[in-house]
């Protein structure tokens, strides 16, 4: 049993009790340093949160940084030099230009008409009044046309070794030596045939 302390004498001042002061605990901090750290934690939190958002953040085309491509011409002839004919040098004072290259341009060959091949022209001395054969037809038979060429309407049609009268020609159409022959025994048959199927009749 613990003994009360002694009673203080009759008239005796009674001092109070002393007390540490907070500086000397174990456990004090000073203000400043409590403001400090609050900065500290406040500076990581807002460094992880940048750092965070950064890494996920989508690469787009738009945030990647310009690209500058450098394209160089080539270099062209002056308006002055191009206009001094044969290329001749230019005046003094306007600076050496470049040597213009010759160009050559192909030269254009005109297609010349294939000849047709025309048979042999069967022999005789073809004039007016002169007795001619139809030959070398067969059973196809000899157009006698309208007019001379193969574009003249056929009037009618003339069988082989038949014979008729040269009235008029030459005519040269189509590459065809035409006559105009009519039948001694009917005149209204007659027209233009050509040369290479006729042959002058020996008397």
């Amino acid at each position: 049993m613990m003994p009360y302390p002694p009673a203080p004498a009759p008239g005796a001042v009674r001092r109070p009790a002393r007390r540490t002061a907070p500086a000397n605990s174990g456990f004090y901090f000073p203000w400043w340093s409590l403001v400090m750290l609050v900065v500290i934690v406040g500076v990581a939190a807002l460094t992880l949160f940048l750092m965070f958002t950064k890494m996920s953040q989508p690469v787009v085309p738009g945030n990647q940084p310009a690209r500058v491509q450098v394209v160089t011409s080539q270099p062209t002839l002056s308006q002055d030099f191009a206009q001094q004919p044969g290329g001749a040098a230019p005046a003094p004072g306007l600076g050496a230009g470049p040597t213009p290259i010759p160009q050559s341009f192909p030269t254009p060959t005109v297609p010349l008409p294939t000849p047709i091949p025309s048979p042999s022209l069967p022999p005789g001395n073809f004039v007016i009044g002169a007795q001619v054969r139809v030959v070398g037809v067969g059973t196809n038979g000899l157009n006698i046309r309208s007019s001379p060429g193969l574009d003249g309407t056929p009037r009618f049609l003339a069988a082989e070794d038949e014979v008729f009268v040269i009235v008029d020609g030459p005519q040269n159409v189509d590459s065809l030596e035409w006559w105009r022959v009519e039948d001694p025994d009917d005149s209204e048959r007659f027209g233009w045939a050509a040369r290479n199927y006729l042959e002058i009749v020996t008397q």
